[in-house]
Parts: C-alpha cells; structure tokens; sequence
C-alpha cells in the first residue's frame, strides 16, 4: 500500500527525506544538491513530495524549476505503485511540466500522466549518471588547470552559448553572459590552458557531504580530439577528490558516445539511466 504526501515547509521535507537521498548521494545529486542548497529564506519550492511505501520512503519528488519534476533514485515499486502515483499527481499538481529522474520509473510514470491528462509526453533528454570514487588516467597533454577570473568572461560567455546548444537547452547570449558571471563569481569554474590559450572547461557544483558533481563540460570544436577535456576533467575530479569528496558523479548526453568513453577512461562508471521527459 502506498502513500502520497506533499509538504509545505522546507525544513520539515529535509528532516523527513535528507537520510533516504543520502543512501546514494550520487545518483541523487540533483535532487539533494539542489535541496541541501536551500534555506527557508528562499522561495518557497513549486513542490515538495514523497511516495511511502509499506512506511517506508520509496521516492522522493522535488521542484524548483518550471519546466520539470525531480525524482530521486527508487526503491522497488510496482506498476501498480506508479500508476497509483500518478493518480495522486494528477489529482494534486496542477500543473505537471515534466519529470527528470531514474529512466525506467520516469517513463512509466510520464506516460500514466499523459494518458491522465491527454497531453503528449517528449523525451527531451537521455543521459547516463556516472560516479567516480579514484581517477585511473594520468594527464596527456602539455596543460594545466586554472581557476576561470573574470578577464576570462568573454570566451566563457560564448561557450556556455555553444554548450546550452549542443544539450538542446538553448539560452540567449544575455542569458549566457548572466551564467557566465554566476559561474565565474562563484568560483567553481576551472578551464584548461595550453600556451597562454584556454581549451576546455569544467564547473563544480551541488556539494553534498560525501559527493560534488561535474557539469559545464566544454570543449570548443577547434580544440576536439586532441584530448584536452579528458585532463580537464581529470585533473579537476583529482581536485575535487583532494579537497576530502569521497566521490564526484556527472550527466552525460547518452547521444554522445565520445563523452562516456572519455568519462569511463577517467574512471567515471555508469550508475544509474536519467531521462528528461516533458508535456506538450
């Protein structure tokens, strides 16, 4: 027998999920990372949520962002589980965007909601989380790391353009420089440079206890295959690790075959299937 229950205060949705996302910080990066960066001065969340399970936490479900659902790393729940939640969504949530989450729950539950709500489900997106507990590879080319600075921003600006693009989640130049600020003034945006020119680059991001994750991976066309994001990414994971992470994890795009061999050679290991599903 399930149970479906929404909350309305933040801290009392930590208190009550905090432990369950923690069994598996990586695979929940998103989810936990987005939560744990919250506070109760902040806007309050679209949606805060968990599906019980025999009195035990079975999925966890969060929104910050218009556009989609967070689902966290499931426990076993049957079809009938999920039909019965999206029974529950669809009679509480208004409106229902979309969901990110493990692939094989995410897709049955989209499409009990479509067919609920008589709106078309897309696939936006299908990735693969990796976790990394030690770096294999050793560094290959003549580079070195540094911290992206603000005389860095007009080429950050236009990565971060090209990159958007590339991951079907397209912004506007403004919006790019925005983000490029943010990721700059934030300091958790490195790049690695070959003579005096950066040639790729990387950002940290959702810290949680054991685990921080990767993203903004970039390399422009120019500078592919000559195998500077697999250092940047090398030597930026070592960092990470070096700070006292027990573990980093990443997304990568399942359509880029290039990116998970690169990832797996780092020492990056397939963990969990995500896909991004929306409502037309």
């Amino acid at each position: 027998m399930i149970r479906f229950a929404k909350y309305e205060s933040l801290t009392a949705f930590k208190k009550e999920v905090s432990s369950f996302l923690e069994q598996d910080e990586a695979a929940n990066n998103l989810l936990l990372g987005v939560l744990q960066s919250l506070s109760e001065q902040d806007a309050t969340p679209l949606l805060m949520a968990a599906l019980w399970k025999n009195d035990d936490l079975g999925l966890v479900l969060f929104q910050t962002h218009p556009k989609q659902i967070i689902l966290s790393k499931p426990t076993a729940l049957s079809s009938q589980d999920i039909h019965e939640l999206g029974q529950k969504l669809v009679q509480t949530v208004q409106p229902i965007p979309g969901f990110i989450g493990e692939k094989k729950i995410t897709t049955e539950l989209a499409l009990y909601v479509s067919q609920a709500l008589g709106t078309h489900a897309k696939i936006h997106m299908e990735q693969t989380i990796y976790k990394l507990e030690k770096v294999k590879n050793t560094l290959q080319t003549n580079g070195k790391l540094r911290r992206v600075i603000a005389s860095d921003h007009a080429v950050i600006k236009e990565w971060i353009y090209q990159f958007c693009q590339e991951t079907n989640q397209p912004l506007s130049l403004d919006e790019a420089s925005i983000k490029a600020t943010f990721l700059i003034n934030k300091g958790n945006l490195v790049a690695w440079e070959v003579n005096e020119e950066l040639v790729s680059m990387a950002s940290a991001t959702r810290p949680t206890q054991h685990n921080i994750t990767i993203s903004y991976v970039y390399t422009p066309s120019n500078q592919r295959k000559k195998g500077y994001a697999s250092d940047c990414v090398s030597d930026f994971t070592q960092r990470l690790l070096d700070r006292g992470y027990q573990t980093t994890s990443l997304y990568a795009d399942q359509s880029n075959p290039t990116s998970n061999y690169v990832y797996r050679q780092i020492g990056y290991e397939p963990i969990m299937d995500s896909i991004v599903i929306q409502f037309q």
